[in-house]
């Protein structure tokens, strides 16, 4: 992401979590693509993607 503009990141970051909370399944989460498939929580992972998205407004503190 070098060369990218603080605002250019923020909206890219922002439009990947929202195909996040899209989405219907957690891509490879299996034994045979990935080792730790049975580990991933779909769930868990749109829960965390709605807790930065909400705090949006704040991510200016981490970014700069």
């Amino acid at each position: 992401m070098l060369g990218v503009e603080d605002s250019q990141f923020k909206d890219l970051l922002e439009a990947t979590f929202k195909d996040i909370l899209a989405a219907d399944e957690v891509p490879a989460a299996n034994e045979v693509q990935c080792g730790w498939g049975a580990n991933h929580s779909l769930e868990a992972a749109k829960s965390a993607v709605q807790d930065f998205l909400d705090e949006r407004a704040a991510w200016d503190v981490v970014t700069k």
